[in-house]
C-alpha cells in the first residue's frame, strides 16, 4: 500500500509539478501566471543538477549548489544567466524522470534548501566560481591563467583524481581527419607536408597553453573545443599514421574538481570544508 502511494505521489509530481518547472525554465519567469516573480533561488536545483553527477553525495552536491547559486547571481540580468537556465531545462527535459530519478532530484532540492541564500565571496564581492569534473592531479591557479583579478582561484592538490577510471583518455585522429576537423572552423588551415603538431607552452600544472599545428597556432582550450577533447592537459604522439592526444582529466582544471570533492565528502568532510579547500581566500556568506 505504501509503495502504491509513493508511486502515485511520484506520478503526480512528474505530470504536474515538473512540467510547471520546465515551463518556467524554458519560457522564462513571465510564462507562468501562477507567479510573475520567480526568484533566482527557484532555479538553483535544476541548474546544479545540470552541472554534476546525480550519483554524488549530498555534501558534494551542496558545494556545487553554492557554486551554481553564486554564478547565477554574478550573471544576473545577463544573457549568460538565461543561457545557463535554458541549458539546465534542456538537460532535465532529456531525462526519463521516473521515481528513481525524481528521488535523486530531491537531493538537489534539499541541498538548495539547506544552503538557501549562501554564496561565495572574495573581498566582500561575489566572483565567478569555476568547476570541472576531474583534474589532472592538481588544479590550475587563476592568477597564472587569467591574471591578477582571478587570484582567488587557488591551485590545490587533487591527486585523488588520478584514481578515477576516467583519468586518462587517448583521442586518435588520422592526419586527414584532423585537418578536416580544424578546417570546419578555420578554412585557411593547412596541415602541410611537414604535418607539424608541436606543443609550444604549458602552464605549471601541465595544461597546454599554446600549440602549433600545421600553419596555425592555437590555445590549448581552443583546440580542446575544436577537437572535442576531454581536457587541454595532453601530450601528442604519432602512432602508425595516426596522431594521438593523450589527455588527463576532464574539463579546464580550474576551481572545484568534482571528483576530489566527492572523495572528500566520502571521508566525512562537509561542504564548507570542501569549498574552503578549493577557495581558501573566499568565505561563505548569506546573499
Amino acid at each position: 500500500m505504501y509503495k502504491e502511494k509513493e508511486s502515485l505521489i511520484c506520478t503526480l509530481f512528474l505530470f504536474v509539478l515538473l512540467p510547471y518547472l520546465l515551463t518556467v525554465l524554458i519560457l522564462g519567469r513571465e510564462a507562468c501566471p501562477v507567479s510573475r516573480e520567480f526568484p533566482t533561488e527557484e532555479y538553483v536545483p535544476a541548474v546544479t543538477a545540470s552541472q554534476i553527477s546525480w550519483d554524488y553525495s549530498k555534501e558534494t552536491i551542496k558545494a556545487q549548489t553554492i557554486a551554481a547559486r553564486t554564478n547565477l547571481y554574478v550573471r544576473h540580468g545577463e544573457k549568460e544567466e538565461n543561457s545557463t537556465i535554458l541549458q539546465a531545462a534542456e538537460n532535465i527535459r532529456k531525462l526519463e524522470m521516473d521515481s528513481i530519478m525524481l528521488e535523486k532530484y530531491r537531493v538537489f532540492q534539499e541541498a538548495a534548501r539547506e544552503t538557501e541564500g549562501q554564496v561565495l565571496k572574495y573581498q566582500d564581492q561575489m566572483r565567478e566560481i569555476p568547476y570541472h569534473a576531474l583534474s589532472a592531479g592538481k588544479t590550475r591557479g587563476g592568477k597564472e591563467i587569467l591574471g591578477e583579478d582571478y587570484g582567488y582561484i587557488a591551485s590545490v592538490d587533487t591527486s585523488k583524481d588520478i584514481d578515477s577510471p576516467l583519468y586518462v583518455e587517448g583521442c586518435y585522429f588520422s592526419e586527414s581527419d584532423l585537418e578536416k576537423q580544424i578546417k570546419k572552423e578555420y578554412p585557411g588551415f593547412i596541415f602541410g607536408e611537414e604535418k607539424k603538431a608541436e606543443i609550444k607552452n604549458t602552464d605549471s600544472v601541465g595544461y597546454v597553453m599554446e600549440i602549433e599545428i600545421g600553419n596555425m597556432e592555437f590555445q590549448g582550450e581552443q583546440l580542446k573545443e575544436l577537437l572535442n577533447l576531454p581536457s587541454s592537459c595532453f601530450t601528442i604522439q604519432r602512432l602508425e599514421g595516426e596522431i594521438r592526444f593523450l589527455c588527463r582529466g576532464i574539463g579546464h582544471g580550474m576551481g572545484i574538481s568534482q571528483y576530489t570533492a566527492e572523495q572528500m565528502a566520502l571521508e566525512g568532510k562537509k561542504y564548507e570544508e570542501i569549498l574552503q579547500y578549493f577557495f581558501p581566500e573566499m568565505v561563505i556568506e548569506e546573499q
